[in-house]
C-alpha cells in the first residue's frame, strides 16, 4: 500500500498508543477519511488528526459548527461559504475557528487533506488570540504562524505526490512545528474549560443557568472567559452541541427508537428541531440520510465527542 492508505493508521497507531477513532471508505476508492487520536504531547490541544482523501472531481457539503481546524490542503482547491454569505479560499495551510452556525464547502478534487482539529485551550493557546476572532472565518495559516508553516504544507504536498512521505511523518513534522507555539495560560482558565467541558458532556440539553453556578466568579466574567475559549456565549455552546448532538443521533443507524424519540423531546416542536439542525449542521434532518451528506455524516460521526467527554487538561 502506498501512503495515505490504511497501511497509515497502523503506523499512527505505534506512536500515539491507540486506535484510530474512525476509519471510514465511502464508495469504491472515492472517499476515505482516517481520524486518530494525537500523540500526548498535542493532545491538550489537539483532539483528533485526520487525513482525507477524495477521488471525486467535486467535493460539496456542509461543515458543521463545531471547533477550530488547521487543515493542510495537499491537493486540489475550493472555497468555504459561511452563513453570512460571504467566501473564503483555501490555502496550502488553512486556519478556521470554532463556527457559531454551519459552512459550506466547495472544492474541486481529486482531494487529499491533512487536518488538526483544534481543542478551545489548543485555540487560544497556539495562536495567543481569543476563539472569537477566528469564528467563522478561514485565514491563511501563516497569518498565524509565520512563513514556517507554508514551507511545510509545501513539503506535505511535495512528499505525498512523490510518494515518499507517510501520515504519521506528517503528524510527527507537524508535532515537532506547533509545539514551540504553546503559549501559557493561567490554571484558572484551564479549569473554567473543564467545567464548561463537563457541563456540556453531562447531559443532550445542559441547564445554561448550571454552569454559572457551577464557576466561582460572576457572571459576566464567566460569560467573558467562556466565548474567549469556546467562541460562543454559554447558551450558544449548549444549541450547537445539543443540535450537533441530535444529528449525531438521528445519523446513527443503530439508534434506538427511544433515542430518537428523547432527541424530538429536546425541541419545542418538529419545526424548532429542524430549524436549529439545519443552523448547526447546513442540513435538515430528513435530508441528513441523503447521497450528497456523506462527508457530513462521517464528521457527525458518534466517533467524534472525543472533546467533549475525555478532555485531556
Amino acid at each position: 500500500m502506498g501512503a495515505g492508505s490504511d497501511g497509515d493508521a497502523t503506523t499512527i497507531d505505534r506512536i500515539s498508543g491507540q486506535q484510530p477513532l474512525l476509519a471510514e471508505r465511502i464508495g469504491p476508492d472515492r472517499i476515505e477519511v482516517a481520524q486518530f487520536v494525537p500523540p500526548p504531547e498535542l493532545a491538550p490541544f489537539v483532539t483528533q488528526i485526520y487525513h482525507f482523501r477524495c477521488e471525486e472531481s467535486v467535493v460539496r457539503d456542509s461543515q458543521p459548527a463545531a471547533l477550530g481546524h488547521l487543515v493542510f490542503f495537499i491537493r486540489g482547491s475550493g472555497s468555504l461559504r459561511f452563513e453570512d454569505g460571504h467566501v473564503d479560499h483555501v490555502h496550502p495551510a488553512s486556519f478556521f475557528g470554532p463556527g457559531t452556525a454551519s459552512a459550506e464547502f466547495d472544492l474541486s478534487g481529486p482531494m487529499e487533506d491533512f487536518g488538526l482539529a483544534l481543542s478551545p485551550l489548543g485555540i487560544v493557546a497556539l495562536t495567543g488570540k481569543p476563539a472569537p476572532v477566528y469564528s467563522n472565518r478561514l485565514v491563511d495559516a501563516s497569518e498565524i504562524f509565520g512563513e514556517g508553516i507554508a514551507k511545510l504544507a509545501k513539503q506535505f504536498a511535495e512528499g505525498r505526490r512523490a510518494g515518499t512521505l507517510s501520515v504519521r511523518e506528517m503528524v510527527e513534522q507537524v508535532t515537532r512545528f506547533l509545539l514551540p507555539f504553546r503559549k501559557s495560560v493561567p490554571s484558572s482558565h484551564i479549569g473554567v474549560i473543564r467545567e464548561v467541558i463537563d457541563w456540556l458532556s453531562g447531559e443532550f440539553d445542559p441547564d445554561v443557568e448550571a454552569i454559572f453556578a457551577r464557576l466561582p466568579m460572576s457572571r459576566s466574567t464567566s460569560t467573558r472567559l467562556i466565548r474567549h475559549y469556546f467562541g460562543s456565549s454559554p447558551k450558544q455552546l449548549m444549541r450547537k452541541y445539543r443540535a450537533l448532538r441530535a444529528a449525531t443521533v438521528l445519523c446513527d443507524p443503530d439508534a434506538p427508537p427511544e433515542a430518537r424519540e428523547r432527541i424530538e423531546s429536546l425541541f419545542y416542536d418538529q419545526s424548532h428541531m429542524i430549524r436549529e439542525i439545519r443552523h448547526f449542521t447546513g442540513r435538515t434532518p430528513g435530508a441528513l440520510e441523503s447521497d450528497d451528506t456523506k462527508i457530513l455524516r462521517i464528521w457527525l460521526s458518534k466517533d467524534n465527542y472525543r472533546e467533549l467527554s475525555a478532555y485531556p487538561g
